[in-house]
């Protein structure tokens, strides 16, 4: 029978190979440590992140999609100095608090040996320590740990050891492609990519929304019928501004000044065959620490399926990047596309295809911390 834990509860465990499917409310990085003596790390093989899922002997691996992630970790294969294996969560935007609720099941094959649910709506720390493998006499156990951790993901793993490197000088220019790039699609299960933010810090980044304009009997999203489905962007500089970009309330957004991001005009009918676009400036993006581009149904009855509605984003030198707008509520008329965020050398982009009522929940799920009230173009 299952066992339900709560923080700082163990359990024994058999030495076997055994996995942790954790889910989350929210997209979250997650990641595993093997530890020695003193409780730290002994190289960089020992750290099992997004970058590197699985360590050198294959004791330990992780597989993730946005916001659930499943670790197996072959206790039995573990070197005897090996004391143990600790597994983390981590989250900034802003903090645990947007993930809602954290779910724990430690599985042998497909039987249930323990599970717990945590609640993080009240935690503003960026990431958790979730639970532990040790040994005691002999015995694995199983120790759920539910530890807050101040910073995020690199100084978590500089705390057990890992040697994380400085953000290196900038590399010389990449030379000329001499091949076409192929287009990156971004999907449930693979749901990000990262770029090297001094290759990609010039010229204009061109971020497109464009949606089925073809007729359809009957259909809600028909643009003759003048439906609106407008492109806007979250902003948050390094400085600590934030902003929304958006056409409601004519918040157009300036591209040489902050925030460095502007919506080109609004289509309200669906005229333009290219349909809406925001820019962001390259050359500032040392400056630009995050990015939330979403889409909001202005007018008209949701219908996302019957959109076909698809966004791409244009990088000079990079290929295009892609997603679509595939698994929303009809209920629900606004939705969160993609997140652009700089960390260390790269610039990462996540899908995030999450819907929401309106902006007050949406700036809810995301800590934005926004007065909103209602607006008109």
């Amino acid at each position: 029978m299952s066992q339900n834990l709560v923080p700082g509860q163990n359990c024994a465990v058999p030495a076997d190979t055994l996995s942790v499917a954790v889910r989350a409310g929210a997209a979250a990085d997650f990641s595993a440590f093997r530890l020695f003596a003193g409780g730290k790390t002994r190289k960089d093989a020992d750290f099992v992140f997004y970058g590197q899922k699985t360590n050198d002997d294959g004791t330990v691996e992780l597989s993730q999609e946005s916001a659930a992630a499943m670790f197996r970790v072959a206790l039995p294969r573990l070197a005897p100095d090996v004391e143990k294996i600790v597994l983390a969560v981590t989250s900034d935007y802003p903090s645990l608090a947007s993930l809602g609720f954290l779910e724990l099941d430690i599985l042998q094959g497909s039987a249930s040996l323990a599970r717990c649910r945590l609640e993080t709506a009240a935690r503003d720390e960026a990431a958790l320590i979730l639970g532990e493998f040790y040994r005691r006499n002999g015995q694995w156990k199983f120790r759920l740990v539910a530890q807050g951790f101040r910073g995020g993901l690199r100084p978590l793993a500089e705390a057990y050891g890992v040697d994380v490197a400085d953000d290196a000088p900038a590399p010389p220019p990449p030379p000329a492609p001499t091949v076409n790039l192929s287009k990156i699609v971004l999907t449930k299960s693979a749901p990000r990519v990262d770029l090297n933010k001094r290759a990609v810090g010039k010229g204009v980044f061109r971020v497109n929304l464009n949606w089925n304009k073809t007729p359809g009997s009957g259909g809600f999203f028909r643009r003759s019928a003048g439906v609106d489905l407008d492109l806007a962007a979250y902003v948050r500089l390094r400085s600590g501004e934030q902003t929304i970009i958006q056409a409601l309330g004519n918040h157009f957004g300036d591209l040489e000044r902050p925030p460095y991001v502007k919506l080109l005009g609004d289509d309200r009918t669906g005229s333009r065959a290219e349909g809406e676009w925001i820019h962001i400036n390259g050359q500032r993006i040392d400056e630009l620490e995050e990015v939330i581009i979403f889409t909001f149904i202005y007018s008209g009855i949701p219908n996302w399926q019957a959109t076909d509605a698809v966004v791409r984003l244009e990088i000079s030198g990079q290929p295009e990047i892609e997603t679509r707008l595939s698994e929303g509520s009809n209920a629900l008329p606004m939705c969160a596309i993609a997140r652009l965020r700089t960390t260390g050398n790269d610039l990462r982009i996540e899908r995030l295809d999450r819907y929401f009522s309106g902006h007050r929940e949406m700036d809810r799920a995301f800590g934005w911390g926004f007065s909103w009230k209602a607006g008109s173009k």
